[in-house]
Protein backbone atom coordinates (compact mmCIF):
# COMPACT_ATOMS: atom_id res chain seq x y z
CA UNK A 1 0.00 0.00 0.00
CA UNK A 2 2.56 2.15 0.95
CA UNK A 3 4.74 1.67 -2.67
CA UNK A 4 1.80 2.04 -3.96
CA UNK A 5 1.36 5.64 -3.00
CA UNK A 6 4.90 6.40 -3.27
CA UNK A 7 4.78 5.78 -6.97
CA UNK A 8 1.84 7.36 -7.47
CA UNK A 9 2.80 10.38 -5.72
CA UNK A 10 -0.27 9.77 -3.27
CA UNK A 11 -0.66 10.04 0.33
CA UNK A 12 -1.61 6.77 2.38
CA UNK A 13 -4.90 9.54 3.89
CA UNK A 14 -5.94 10.15 0.97
CA UNK A 15 -6.40 6.45 -0.37
CA UNK A 16 -8.38 3.07 0.76
CA UNK A 17 -8.02 -0.36 -0.87
CA UNK A 18 -10.33 -2.43 -1.03
CA UNK A 19 -10.41 -6.69 -1.67
CA UNK A 20 -13.91 -8.64 -2.38
CA UNK A 21 -15.54 -5.28 -1.37
CA UNK A 22 -14.34 -5.16 1.66
CA UNK A 23 -11.83 -2.36 3.24
CA UNK A 24 -8.39 -3.36 3.61
CA UNK A 25 -5.53 -2.22 6.09
CA UNK A 26 -2.06 -2.14 6.13
CA UNK A 27 -1.64 -4.98 8.56
CA UNK A 28 -3.38 -7.27 6.44
CA UNK A 29 -1.84 -9.67 4.50
CA UNK A 30 -2.79 -12.10 1.28
CA UNK A 31 -3.24 -15.26 3.81
CA UNK A 32 -5.80 -13.42 6.15
CA UNK A 33 -7.81 -12.08 3.17
CA UNK A 34 -7.57 -15.65 1.29
CA UNK A 35 -6.25 -14.15 -1.90
CA UNK A 36 -5.04 -16.11 -4.33
CA UNK A 37 -3.23 -15.81 -7.54
CA UNK A 38 -4.65 -12.97 -10.09
CA UNK A 39 -6.73 -11.28 -7.59
CA UNK A 40 -6.95 -7.67 -8.14
CA UNK A 41 -7.35 -4.55 -5.19
CA UNK A 42 -9.17 -2.06 -5.79
CA UNK A 43 -7.88 1.22 -4.95
CA UNK A 44 -9.95 4.26 -4.31
CA UNK A 45 -9.06 8.11 -3.88
CA UNK A 46 -10.84 9.11 -0.89
CA UNK A 47 -13.51 11.91 -1.85
CA UNK A 48 -14.50 15.19 0.48
CA UNK A 49 -17.31 17.18 0.15
CA UNK A 50 -20.99 16.50 -1.25
CA UNK A 51 -23.50 17.25 -3.76
CA UNK A 52 -25.55 20.56 -3.60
Amino acid sequence: MKAYCERQGLSMRQIRFRFDGQPISETDTPAQLEMEDEDTIDVFQQQTGGVY
